[in-house]
Formats: structure tokens, C-alpha cells, sequence
């Protein structure tokens, strides 16, 4: 008899929390709808609102995120494009950054090489140190290089690592005409050679 109480008792708990479990979820799906179209519609206050709604369950319950991978990369690279738009780009860095906290697997996908290439590209491009800049411009064509190699038809990707390798030639080119101009001008400046002189034809013997 007490067991069958016992027995009763789990059963009710457990759905009990099958059922808080089920409204969480209804919950959060709805914000995350809510987001999604708020994101489609412009209107990225209300989006990052939602979203950041969206990402409190996958914070407190790690797990989370091997469920509903799609819902939550999709909650972060939105909010990361909204604020890569309003140029806000240490918070989408760190964003982008946080997302394979829960889900490593995301850092080797093509959404995700595309943000941290374009928030390194623009970092290069920002930078008032050469060195800098040009060391976030080769990270920006390494993650560039990522993304294709998993997604090879992404047209946005495919772009962007043209545009970065176009910089690479040109400098390249840039540099090369320097090196020739400098070359060209110590070659001026440098005494002539007596062994390459020509002996006057009256001093010949």
C-alpha cells in the first residue's frame, strides 16, 4: 500500500513538472517567435528584448542549448547583427564569443565565421596601428577561409574573403613599387662603378 502511494505521489510530481516544463518552453518559444519578428520588421529594440528573454533558460540549464541549437543560434547571431549594425562591436564580440559556450559545435559554423570575420575585418580597418590591423585583416581571412570550407555556396562569404584577398594583393603590389621606387633611387645615388667606366678613347693606348 505504501508503495503504491509512493508510486502515485512520483507519478504526480513528475507530471507536475512535465507540465511547467511544457508552459517554459510555450513561453520561450513564444518570445523567440516574438523576436524573430520584431527582427524581420526593423524594429531591433524590441528584438534584442525578446531575445534576451530567450537566452535566460539557456543560461541556467546549459543542456538547453543541444536541444534547440537552431533556437539559440539564431537568438544570438541576431542580436549580433543588430548590433554589428549600430556599430556597437566590442557587445557583438562578445556575443558572437559567448555563443559556443553552450554549444561548441556553432564555432565551426559558416553563420558563425561570417560575424567574427566581419567584426575582425572591421576592427582592421579601425585600427590606427598598421601591425594591428593588419593582424585582425589575416584572422578575418582565416575565419573567411572557415566558412567557406563549410558552407562553399555562401555568396555573402565568398565576397568578403575576395574583397580581404583584393586588400592582400594590393598591398602586395603597393609594397613591391615601393621596394622598386626606393631600389631606383639608391641605384642614383650610388657612385658609378670605376670597373665599369669606359676609358676615354684619347687615354686608350
Amino acid at each position: 500500500m505504501q508503495v503504491r502511494k509512493y508510486l502515485v505521489a512520483t507519478g504526480y510530481l513528475l507530471l507536475l513538472l512535465l507540465s511547467l516544463g511544457l508552459l517554459a518552453y510555450g513561453w520561450m518559444m513564444h518570445q523567440f517567435s516574438s523576436g524573430q519578428d520584431a527582427f524581420r520588421q526593423g524594429d531591433t529594440q524590441r528584438a534584442l528584448e525578446r531575445y534576451g528573454r530567450v537566452e535566460s533558460p539557456f543560461t541556467k540549464l546549459p543542456g538547453l542549448a543541444g536541444l534547440l541549437r537552431e533556437e539559440y543560434k539564431q537568438a544570438n547571431l541576431n542580436q549580433v547583427s543588430i548590433l554589428y549594425s549600430q556599430n556597437q562591436n566590442q557587445e557583438a564580440l562578445a556575443k558572437l564569443e559567448q555563443l559556443p559556450v553552450y554549444a561548441p559545435a556553432l564555432a565551426e559554423s559558416s553563420e558563425y565565421a561570417f560575424w567574427m570575420g566581419n567584426l575582425l575585418f572591421r576592427q582592421a580597418v579601425e585600427s590606427k596601428n598598421p601591425e594591428a590591423s593588419m593582424t585582425a585583416l589575416k584572422a578575418a581571412l582565416s575565419e573567411y577561409q572557415k566558412g567557406l570550407a563549410a558552407e562553399p555556396d555562401d555568396w555573402d562569404l565568398k565576397f568578403n574573403y575576395e574583397l580581404v584577398r583584393q586588400i592582400f594583393a594590393q598591398q602586395g603590389r603597393s609594397r613591391e613599387k615601393q621596394e622598386q621606387k626606393v631600389k631606383t633611387i639608391i641605384d642614383k645615388m650610388r657612385p658609378p662603378d670605376p670597373s665599369q667606366q669606359q676609358i676615354a678613347p684619347e687615354k686608350r693606348g
